[in-house]
């Protein structure tokens, strides 16, 4: 099983590496959404190092070189999400609001360009480093016993942030915490009981990750329209009818997705 989450994070690491290279490419809007993916399933990895070595893995030390640039990325990354959506309503009345999100998307890549102009390679292999010193070795047993703890860490999360609310917030972390639940089940080949701490198969939760996924770009979308009207209320007649249709969209998501939470998973 330590082989297992070593082969898992050396996989995720060769992506973050050949992302970094292709994200240097305005028009690989994917690279910087594969990138992250990998650097959220680096962090998990990370947490579980941190339970089978009983703190011996240092996981806010090892992650902290990487961390100034996959916040910097999601910043470029919520540009991206924001002007695909935006070009699914593109009109004449529009382009001008198209015009204001594409200026900020080429500030905030300028920004992460510079991050990544100083980022230091080398925290990954110091990161693997640690971790094969870290997991090699240990027993089955302890690193069940630790997959199986970080699991219920997860699960005990999302009812602790819950607390009976619908706050966007809220359900944001909860999506943040059933993804962590998807990356640590990946690490052990799906092998982990998580229908037994969800109450819903790994299908379905395959499928309230979309959901919920689809429901954060709305959410996305909408807080860089509001902003751009604050900016630029000329611009205010042409998004009203696009926030309309979004929140439209976003409130059937919402409500599917708080569906599943409580009448599937019962949270």
């Amino acid at each position: 099983m330590a082989e297992q989450i070593i082969e898992y994070y050396r996989k995720h690491r060769r992506i973050i590496e050949e992302n970094l290279q292709l994200s240097r490419d305005p028009e690989d809007i994917e690279a910087i959404h594969n990138m992250r993916l990998s650097i959220k399933r680096m962090r998990v990895v990370a947490r579980l190092a941190e339970i089978i070595s009983k703190g011996k893995f240092k996981r806010k030390q090892e992650i902290k070189g990487i961390n100034k640039l996959f916040r910097r990325a999601g910043r470029l990354r919520d540009m991206q999400v924001a002007m695909q959506l935006l070009h699914e309503h593109e009109s004449a009345e529009l382009q001008s609001v198209i015009d204001n999100i594409e200026a900020k998307e080429l500030k905030q890549r300028r920004r992460y360009e510079e991050v990544l102009g100083s980022f230091d390679p080398r925290v990954l292999q110091t990161f693997e480093d640690q971790l094969v010193r870290s997991v090699s070795g240990v027993e089955e047993k302890v690193i069940t016993h630790a997959s199986y703890t970080l699991l219920a860490e997860f699960e005990f999360d999302i009812h602790r942030i819950y607390h009976g609310s619908n706050d966007e917030k809220r359900l944001h972390n909860i999506r943040r915490r059933l993804k962590d639940i998807n990356y640590l089940n990946n690490i052990f080949d799906e092998s982990l009981p998580v229908a037994d701490h969800l109450n819903i198969s790994i299908e379905k939760l395959r499928e309230l990750g979309e959901v919920a996924g689809t429901w954060h770009d709305c959410l996305t979308l909408e807080s860089i329209l509001a902003k751009n009207i604050a900016r630029h209320p000329e611009t205010s007649d042409p998004i009203v009818h696009v926030l309309s249709e979004l929140n439209i969209k976003k409130k059937g998501l919402h409500d599917e997705y708080v569906c599943i939470l409580l009448n599937e998973m019962k949270i």
